[in-house]
């Protein structure tokens, strides 16, 4: 299978460099901005397509590594320029179905890893520490599920009408943990560290417990005071806390407590349930 690459971002480059390493046939780019795909086809070592028809014609399948929003114009662009009749269109977008590409005569797919690509030119290397979920098509979705276990990829097949929810988990442990950090460093700050002092103090314990509950799940890293039936403490922590710090910290005490409880099922936290209504 000839794979091509409508996107020279972080997204393409990064997924680009990783599969035509691990031996999948990658033949190159195109992208609206000239420059970016010819550096991305330098980087990657394959071609620069001079059209998004070119990129078409001369491909079994393209992958469109662009923004959400620029899904819908670059499938129009393409059927403007090349027949989509049997080829096989993959986005990576997370919250976003295979639905987009229905009507185009083409085979649609969503593969999107559940990773954080960061830089267009270091994050291939740890790709393979990212699930992959695919849906689409019936007809090639086990061709995509396999291309990617034999590229060293975990993946996973979901339904087209779970993808929105997928994509909710994914924000709850990526880009929600991010505000939750940044609160826990206002409130250092508020007992007189500077900006960077607080996040820079808190990263150990960050990373050690992130660490751990990759390694060993939620209920097996949680500890601290609701874990305890710690009602004493808790009852101090929402004395000093406000505002929107406040609510986070009782919404998401409320979440522990359930992790706690299976942790601890002979625990009593009625006391904590109490101080949480």
């Amino acid at each position: 299978m000839k794979i091509g690459f409508y996107g020279a971002g972080r997204v393409g480059c990064t997924l680009g460099r990783y599969l035509k390493e691990h031996g999948v046939h990658v033949t190159g780019y195109y992208n609206r901005t000239a420059e970016k795909a010819l550096e991305a086809a330098r980087w990657t070592d394959t071609l620069c397509y001079d059209s998004a028809g070119s990129l078409v014609n001369e491909n079994d399948a393209v992958f469109l590594t662009v923004s959400d929003q620029a899904i819908a114009p670059v499938v129009r662009e393409l059927q403007m320029q090349a027949s989509l009749q049997g080829k096989l269109l993959c986005h990576t977008s997370g919250a976003l179905s295979s639905d987009v590409f229905a009507g185009t005569g083409a085979y649609g797919y969503s593969i999107h890893p559940l990773y954080a690509i960061s830089n267009r030119k270091t994050s291939y290397q740890t790709l393979d520490h990212a699930w992959f979920t695919v849906e689409g098509a019936p007809e090639h979705l086990q061709d995509w599920l396999m291309l990617l276990s034999e590229a060293g990829l975990r993946c996973k097949a979901i339904s087209a009408a779970e993808k929105v929810r997928y994509h909710a988990s994914a924000v709850m442990a990526s880009n929600l943990v991010c505000g939750l950090y940044a609160a826990a460093a206002e409130e250092l700050v508020a007992c007189g560290f500077g900006e960077q002092e607080a996040e820079k103090a808190l990263a150990g314990l960050f990373l050690d417990n992130a660490e751990g509950i990759a390694k060993h799940g939620p209920v097996a890293q949680l500890t601290g005071p609701v874990e305890r039936g710690d009602a004493g403490t808790v009852a101090k922590h929402l004395a000093v806390l406000s505002g929107r710090h406040k609510e986070a910290y009782l919404l998401l005490s409320g979440l522990v407590l359930r992790t706690a409880e299976k942790k601890n099922p002979d625990r009593n936290y009625e006391p904590i349930r109490e101080l949480l209504k």
